[in-house]
C-alpha cells in the first residue's frame, strides 16, 4: 500500500478467515475505528485491532512517520483451548512514496498480541461504544411488546477412533435453540436464480 505523507487513509477491513479471530497492526502507527459492520461507532484509537470472522470494520491511519516502509500484519487469535489450528500470519508493505533510501527491511510492528492473549483482545473490544449522542441520534423503539430468549450452544460430537478433523479427532457442532445447522442442497444465490427463471416462466405463458 502506497501512502503520501500527511495524508488519511480510510481502510475498510474484513476478516474472511472461516473460523478464526485476526489481529492486526501497522508498524508505529495507531489505527483508529470509527465504524464496525456497517454501523458508525465512537473512535477508538488504538496500536492495533481484533477482528472476528465476517466482521467488517472502517478504520483510519494517518501517514505521519518518517518516510520508509512499515509492516502492516494480521495474526491469528483463538479464545479455545485447541491447538490444531493455522498460526500462519499475513503482511503487506505501508510504503511511503518519496526520496529516501528503503531499508534493508521494512520496521516490524512492536507489539501485536499473541495466539492466546485474551486480556488484548478483550481490552480492544471493550472499548466499543455508539455513536450515540445528542449530535448523531439513534431512534430506538421503547415500547417493547415482545421479548425473545435465544440459545446460542456450542460443542463437540465424538467420532469412531477420533478420525474427524476437529479438536482431538472430533466434530465440533453448535445450535441456536437447540437447532443445528443443515447444509442447504442449493446455495442461496442458485435459489434466487431459479426462483427468478420460474417467475419469468410464468409470466410468458400467461
Amino acid at each position: 500500500m502506497f501512502v503520501d505523507y500527511g495524508k488519511t487513509y480510510l481502510l475498510r477491513i474484513v476478516n474472511s478467515v472461516q473460523n478464526v479471530d485476526m489481529f492486526f497492526a501497522i508498524a508505529d502507527h495507531n489505527l483508529t475505528v470509527v465504524g464496525a459492520d456497517g454501523a458508525y461507532v465512537k473512535p477508538i484509537v488504538t496500536s492495533y485491532i481484533m477482528i472476528t470472522p465476517g466482521q467488517t470494520m472502517d478504520v483510519l491511519v494517518t501517514a505521519k512517520q518518517s518516510l520508509g516502509q512499515y509492516y502492516m500484519l494480521a495474526s491469528p487469535y483463538y479464545d479455545g483451548e485447541a491447538d490444531d489450528f493455522d498460526k500462519s500470519r499475513a503482511s503487506a508493505i505501508f510504503q511511503y512514496n518519496g526520496n529516501y533510501t528503503p531499508p534493508s527491511s521494512p520496521i516490524y510492528p512492536t507489539y501485536i498480541p499473541g495466539y492466546y492473549d485474551i486480556d488484548s483482545a478483550r481490552k480492544f473490544v471493550t472499548q466499543f461504544r455508539s455513536l450515540a449522542s445528542a449530535e448523531h441520534p439513534v431512534d430506538v423503539p421503547l415500547n417493547v411488546t415482545t421479548r425473545m430468549f435465544i440459545t446460542i450452544s456450542i460443542g463437540m460430537l465424538h467420532c469412531p477412533n477420533n478420525s474427524c478433523a476437529g479438536p482431538e479427532g472430533n466434530r465440533i457442532a453448535s445450535g441456536l435453540n437447540n437447532i443445528s445447522f443443515a447444509n442447504p442442497a442449493v446455495d442461496v444465490l442458485q435459489a434466487y436464480y431459479r426462483y427468478y427463471i420460474r417467475q419469468l416462466v410464468s409470466c410468458w405463458m400467461l
